[in-house]
């Protein structure tokens, strides 16, 4: 599958707003995202861990190597200076292994470093695709990515039980099995709902931080962040004015709500002026301090 329809087909939010970029920027935004796509997809796709596993060891094993992979191909259309680093990589894939050997969060600290290996770490690819080698601006996309992934946690409860996967830190939840969250009691679903806020919540402290950032990327770029931004931040907004129940389908963002917010964001962009970039508030940053290109 070609990366534009790879991202228009699992990534519908990044792909109505990659419309904003010029069309150099556009094609390895896809390309980055299909490489994590695919990636991800080895471990959810599988039949078994340890089929997982072993698809995992031999990309791992091709991308040390530099040696040819299909996943590595889809990064070929563009220049190697933009392709994701050692560093990056070697933490998304830490993401990755973790869902192969899944144990549920103990706490929110857990929670915010795997939400930085399997999404933070995709803001600063992006980055480099943007140009953005500035420590301070990477800080905030770090902090765009942990949000995101914080409202794809959110949004996929009742999906990611029925990997056997509970994402919602014990801290705020509870110790619950996979089966309890996918045929939850009336008292399981209220601690969900519960504990989905919370996150909402944190997100959007997350989100906040990285909105005032945004306008200091190259303009078209800014634009495109904003869009995908908000979008992400009306699907937790949706989530807030439901009750979980079992078999809960997908939210998602429907077109008339996206045009809406597409002009309301353009509008905005249009009439604001940049204004000076404040300082990153570290304390985002407390549980992860030590990882590839946080605040510290």
């Amino acid at each position: 599958m070609k990366n534009s329809l790879l991202m228009r087909k699992h990534g519908k939010t990044f792909y109505w707003a990659s419309f904003f970029l010029d069309k150099a920027k556009m094609q390895a935004i896809y390309s980055i995202y299909s490489f994590c796509r695919k990636i991800d997809d080895m471990v959810d796709e599988a039949k078994n861990l340890s089929v997982a596993k072993k698809k995992l060891l031999i990309f791992i094993s091709a991308w040390n190597k530099g040696t040819p992979h299909p996943v590595i191909s889809v990064l070929n259309n563009i220049p190697k200076e933009n392709w994701p680093n050692q560093k990056l990589v070697k933490n998304f894939l830490n993401g990755q292994i973790y869902d192969i050997k899944f144990t549920s969060f103990k706490s929110e600290k857990a929670l915010i470093i795997y939400c930085y290996q399997v999404a933070g770490t995709v803001g600063l690819m992006v980055c480099d695709i943007f140009g953005v080698k500035d420590k301070k601006m990477r800080y905030f996309a770090i902090d765009l990515g942990i949000a995101m992934q914080l409202i794809n946690i959110s949004r996929d409860i009742y999906e990611d039980s029925l990997r056997n996967r509970i994402y919602l830190p014990e801290s705020l939840m509870g110790k619950h099995s996979a089966k309890e969250i996918a045929y939850p009691t009336k008292e399981t679903a209220a601690k969900i709902d519960f504990t989905r806020k919370k996150l909402i919540n944190l997100a959007n402290i997350y989100f906040a931080s990285a909105s005032s950032a945004i306008d200091h990327l190259p303009r078209g770029a800014a634009l495109a962040v904003k869009l995908a931004s908000a979008l992400y931040q009306q699907i937790g907004h949706q989530l807030i004015q439901t009750q979980y129940q079992h078999k809960e389908k997908r939210c998602y963002v429907n077109t008339l709500c996206k045009v809406l917010i597409t002009f309301k964001i353009i509008t905005k962009f249009l009439l604001t002026f940049k204004a000076k970039l404040k300082p990153h508030d570290k304390n985002l940053h407390k549980f992860i301090m030590t990882l590839p290109d946080a605040h510290f």
